[in-house]
């Protein structure tokens, strides 16, 4: 009998231990839950970004932790807000957690309110869920929970909500980096971007974005005979814009092998099957013809022509104002996606000569990329390691590989400042649309719990060398249910 009672404490002991444990997340995944809501009800959209509301949230939870915390505002409505964990080894450099208070302007064709967050069917709706207020929230919520704790991290951890980084980020990190970062100076940093490709022919990849694209506007105007649109003209500048994008759709530029890349396909070719694998090793290791043929037959895969290829996309096309009246101009915006490497000039000199003068088609650069760009991170250094031992834990088997981001952003500042920076978001799939941007934007609560405990598993390894909280394998990990929220606490400080 004594053995009987032994062992149901025993269990009872071990049954304690997983509840409070399993409480542990269920309270943590709660918090990001509530910040993402209330932070999606914050209109910060372009044009005019309420940035300096989303950034008193943000200190006013601060303040019922007893974080200290610093807000920089570059102009009105503008904010950047950040906050310190003090680490006890000042020989390590500190990570920073970054995301951006800011969001695209929304799409049309909403069902949901943009502007307020719709919980429905496991998915949480709102402009910003995927970029960037989910990373804001479990930010936040780890954040404040390690503070919590009182457990003195071995090296500072720095969490830093910016401005404007939907319109270049120069009232955000371009801004800090030249007056403020004295003041934040981390080594390393966590940022948007990447995630975990789930099921990749039986196995899943952990895409940690290690290097982005650069980012180019090219504006294609046609010029032609402006009429009463009862009158129709051979030279109508509609069907003129409409031919050179024509002509520029069937420009196909060469591919190239970034150094990125070549580790992406790499460790990924143990993945495909036996035709995959001899065309990525066509691509890896033929050659130079044979790599290119290589190359055009993987570019029939979108996210693979990503990262072969430079791109182009029209985007914002404009005529006539109204429907009486054909222009005499119609132009329409190309955003360019480079390969790290490619030259922003060279690329131009290309589409242009694919015009001549008597085609009446002016190409001119809006946004240029600023060179020498950053150079990527090659999956060697400390914050990498931590990265795939973390996603060991919650995607046994999985493999982890520094990759491309078809995107930019403030990835590619912080490089530029000697940060070591990686990406890495929700679950993602490349070949299915991303709702970033578009209507009807959503993060699954599963997804935003994932997301929280692949970032708070690198931070545990990272910055404090252990586990705080168990890390399950995500297959078998359920989103915790709603624990109820702390009651808030009088703001410390005002701006």
């Amino acid at each position: 009998m004594k053995r009987f009672w032994g062992l149901v404490l025993a269990l009872c002991v071990l049954c304690t231990t997983a509840w409070a444990e399993a409480d542990g997340w269920a309270a943590l995944n709660a918090e990001a839950k509530r910040h993402l809501i209330n932070l999606l009800n914050i209109d910060t959209s372009l044009p005019e970004p309420d940035e300096l509301s989303a950034a008193r949230y943000i200190y006013k939870e601060f303040n019922k932790h007893g974080i200290d915390w610093d807000i920089f505002i570059p102009s009105q409505g503008k904010a950047n807000v950040m906050a310190r964990l003090k680490g006890s080894d000042p020989s390590l450099k500190p990570l920073l957690l970054i995301s951006h208070l800011d969001t695209a302007p929304a799409a049309e064709g909403w069902s949901y309110p943009p502007y307020k967050a719709t919980v429905e069917n496991g998915n949480i709706y709102g402009l910003g869920a995927t970029d960037a207020k989910n990373y804001t929230a479990a930010y936040l919520a780890l954040f404040t929970w390690l503070k919590d704790q009182k457990i003195t991290p071995k090296r500072d951890l720095i969490f830093l909500a910016t401005s404007g980084e939907e319109s270049g980020s120069e009232t955000g990190l371009v801004w800090l980096g030249g007056a403020h970062w004295d003041k934040i100076n981390p080594g390393y940093a966590l940022n948007e971007g990447g995630g975990i490709i789930k099921n990749v022919d039986g196995a899943d990849l952990v895409f940690a974005e290690a290097s982005t694209k650069m980012y180019m506007d090219i504006k294609v105007t046609a010029y032609g005979t402006g009429v009463h649109s009862s009158m129709p003209v051979n030279d109508n500048a509609v069907y003129l814009l409409s031919q050179a994008l024509a002509k520029i759709a069937g420009y196909n530029p060469p591919a190239k092998l970034t150094p990125t890349a070549r580790t992406f396909f790499k460790a990924i070719a143990p993945l495909q099957d036996e035709d995959g694998q001899t065309t990525i090793d066509f691509l890896l290791n033929g050659t130079p013809q044979n790599s290119q043929s290589a190359a055009e037959i993987m570019a029939l895969d979108p996210f693979f022509r990503s990262q072969l290829k430079d791109t182009i996309n029209p985007t914002v096309l404009s005529a006539s104002k109204d429907t009486g009246s054909a222009s005499g101009e119609a132009s329409a915006i190309l955003n360019i996606r480079l390969l790290p490497g490619s030259d922003p000039d060279e690329f131009f000199e290309n589409l242009k000569n694919l015009f001549t003068e008597q085609d009446g088609i002016t190409l001119e650069i809006l946004e240029r990329p600023q060179t020498p760009f950053p150079q990527p991170m090659d999956g060697t250094d400390e914050l990498f390691a931590s990265i795939a031992k973390t996603a060991q834990k919650l995607v046994p088997g999985a493999i982890t590989v520094p990759g491309m981001s078809p995107a930019s952003g403030d990835s590619e500042i912080l490089r530029k400042l000697g940060v070591i920076t990686y990406g890495l978001g929700p679950d993602m799939d490349p070949l299915s649309e991303n709702t970033a941007h578009a209507a009807d934007e959503f993060i699954s609560e599963q997804d935003l719990y994932h997301q929280l405990q692949f970032v708070a598993g690198i931070v545990f390894d990272f910055v404090y060398g252990q586990d705080l909280l168990p890390l399950q394998p995500q297959q078998k990990a359920v989103p915790p249910s709603q624990t109820p929220a702390p009651q808030p606490a009088p703001a410390k400080k005002q701006p």
